[in-house]
């Protein structure tokens, strides 16, 4: 977020390539790189804790299999993240379904993007899911403290997007709120809201993800794996 302030809004650098690079709002620069490898890495920490755990007799199989649903859906997010695919599925519904007089992001009553009324609710239900499943199995407060940290904030995250697919003059479109009372500029307030958006949501995986390896450390002893370093010289 620091390189795209000083790299692209305040113009470091004349080059356009350079710039855009640093842009954390478009999806073929390094933050969005960094944003889909993180998401992966997460995943990849999940599956590696059903791996672990999946012969595990000692638990029921539906807490073993839970690991294996949080990897498969994180990787799918760092799939759909790099390749813009539910903007894709958004704008196909909105084509198919919507009006097309109408320059409207959403479809029917949903007033914004028209992705979210497609995903928002499994999304939501996956969100839960985590909250209830990986809440459960994790054995300290801090790391639970941390799922949710990261919850509220993929949360806030998508109501920041939620209020930039609203009307300009929409009443809970806190950009046009803003541009008319505050007399921002419509560039710079849609880019920091999404600069905003974006820092959020890898905030809240780097979060998730810090939870999941405190997690993995301490189960790996018990089937035969030590992740922690004693020490010793190599």
């Amino acid at each position: 977020m620091i390189g795209d302030v000083f790299m692209n809004r305040v113009d470091l650098t004349d080059i356009g390539a350079i710039r855009r690079f640093w842009n954390i709002t478009r999806e073929d620069g390094v933050a969005s790189w960094f944003g889909t490898t993180q998401t992966w890495m997460v995943g990849l920490t999940a599956l590696l804790l059903y791996l672990l755990q999946r012969h595990d007799t000692d638990k029921p199989k539906w807490r073993r299999l839970g690991w294996l649903i949080v990897g498969l859906v994180l990787l799918y997010l760092a799939m759909d993240d790099g390749a813009q695919f539910h903007e894709r599925v958004g704008t196909a519904v909105r084509e198919t379904f919507g009006d097309a007089d109408s320059e409207t992001r959403g479809i029917g009553f949903f007033p914004s993007y028209a992705w979210q009324a497609v995903f928002l609710p499994l999304l939501s239900a996956f969100a839960v899911f985590v909250l209830l499943f990986v809440y459960h199995e994790l054995e300290t407060q801090a790391d639970r403290l941390l799922v949710v940290a990261a919850i509220v904030l993929l949360a806030v995250a998508v109501g920041i997007d939620f209020t930039e697919g609203l009307e300009i003059d929409h009443r809970l479109n806190v950009q046009g709120y803003l541009m008319r009372n505050l007399a921002w500029a419509q560039d710079s307030v849609r880019h920091y809201a999404k600069s905003l958006e974006e820092f959020i949501e890898m905030l809240a995986i780097t979060l998730l993800w810090v939870a999941l390896l405190s997690h993995l450390v301490r189960v790996a002893p018990r089937f035969g794996f030590n992740l922690e370093s004693d020490g010793a010289d190599v």
